[in-house]
């Protein structure tokens, strides 16, 4: 199951994927910071007839903190950056 967030997040980025994708390797979201390793990355096209801009989609897997038991897991998330604005969006996040 997956949960839709579409919310502003800060995103850390060291050099590009290819061409000139970035490579996001850190994002904040609610006073958290979740280290990122991408697992796929792709193109959409948006609502173009609405003037929406392309945004680049990643799917990225994130370490999770350790539980109260001390166990640490990952956790996979969409996140994108609106190529228009070069601002960054979490864009769901997958349990």
């Amino acid at each position: 199951m997956s949960k839709l967030i579409d919310k502003p997040i800060k995103v850390q980025v060291s050099g590009t994927l290819n061409a000139s994708i970035p490579n996001p390797v850190a994002f904040r979201y609610r006073d958290s910071t979740f280290a990122i390793r991408v697992v796929e990355e792709w193109k959409d096209t948006g609502e173009w007839w609405n003037d929406e801009a392309e945004k680049i989609f990643y799917r990225v897997a994130a370490a999770s903190p350790p539980d109260d038991d001390g166990r640490a897991g990952a956790r996979l998330f969409e996140i994108y950056q609106d190529t228009r604005t070069k601002r960054w969006y979490l864009y769901k996040a997958y349990d």
